[in-house]
């Protein structure tokens, strides 16, 4: 494939629902190059960073405490040696693979989790002052069981979706809270923080992982380009009852997608549970609400047009099946 056939095949993808696994790869690794030519500038006015001023061109994968200290800072570069003497922070072309994805809290003391968890606590009190998020081992070890068989299901029924998964998310952080379910936080790209709610069964972990790593895909081809134009103009939308600003209807379009497609491959399983069958229900009517209030309300860029067709093509072949 020559070089502009590979841009053009690549900025397909972007506007296609279902994104190969390749395409996926290739566009997260300039998406963490980004963040990394911002890391490695600062670096360099702190001394020398790694393999030279231009080691992040080699980069294909930031911890997602990375991201977050290039999208928040501050850029510590004491911290991210330390860092990196315990773990891998980030990956190079051709040098030692990513570390397993990570259930945490499975130890204590990490500082850049715990400022995380603040932050969306205080985003989500912004709406109901009596929500508290806790991180919680016990919450971990007891939902991990169900997150590892969900992961197991998810390759089975649909293999390109997983690989996405794993090439998009690092970590799975445990939080306790009141009504919260799950949440995806673009400063800390690359984690997914769940709650009992999303954690209770293994369909339930199931559409979880396929709902937060749709919001991981959205954000990523967003940061190549916005798919409307009034994305902060308020709407209603199935998935939160207070009015929302157009992004996040579109995010719920995307996820509830990704969901209704996910569950629908796995109800095809003759020992699919039944719960699996509610929640395709459940998603594809919210699905439809959800395309409806963007078919009305959204103002789309020329590759959110496209984007727009292949949601709702998404949405005919579900209801066609």
């Amino acid at each position: 494939m020559t070089t502009s056939s590979a841009e053009e095949y690549l900025r397909n993808q972007l506007t296609s629902f279902e994104m190969s696994p390749g395409a996926t790869d290739a566009l997260a690794t300039v998406y963490h190059r980004r963040l990394g030519r911002r890391l490695w500038s600062s670096l360099a006015e702190q001394g020398t960073p790694p393999a030279g001023p231009d080691g992040w061109r080699q980069l294909t994968w930031l911890h997602p405490s990375v991201v977050r200290m290039v999208t928040t800072g501050p850029i510590d570069a004491d911290a991210l040696h330390a860092a990196d003497a315990n773990g891998a922070m980030y990956t190079v072309a051709g040098g030692p693979p990513r570390p397993p994805l990570e259930h945490l809290p499975e130890r204590d003391g990490v500082p850049w989790l715990e400022e995380s968890v603040r932050y969306l606590e205080h985003d989500i009190q912004m709406v109901d002052a009596a929500q508290s998020l806790t991180l919680s081992r016990q919450l971990a070890e007891s939902s991990q069981p169900h997150v590892d068989q969900a992961v197991d299901v998810l390759a089975h029924v649909w293999p390109a979706a997983a690989q996405e998964f794993r090439t998009l998310v690092q970590s799975i952080a445990y939080v306790d809270g009141t009504v919260f379910r799950s949440a995806t936080v673009e400063q800390t790209y690359g984690v997914i923080y769940a709650a009992p709610q999303s954690l209770g069964s293994v369909a339930a972990a199931f559409e979880m992982l396929l709902h937060e790593t749709g919001h991981h895909a959205l954000y990523l081809r967003n940061s190549f380009g916005p798919f409307v134009l009034n994305g902060s103009a308020l709407a209603s939308h199935p998935l939160r009852p207070d009015p929302r600003p157009i992004f996040g209807v579109l995010h719920s379009a995307h996820v509830l997608a990704r969901m209704a497609t996910g569950l629908h491959r796995w109800t095809v399983d003759a020992d699919a549970p039944d719960e699996a069958h509610e929640r395709r229900e459940q998603a594809l009517k919210n699905l439809s609400q959800s395309l409806d209030v963007l078919g009305r309300e959204a103002e789309w860029t020329t590759q959110g047009i496209d984007y727009f067709k292949d949601l709702r093509a998404c949405e005919d072949s579900l209801r066609a099946a």
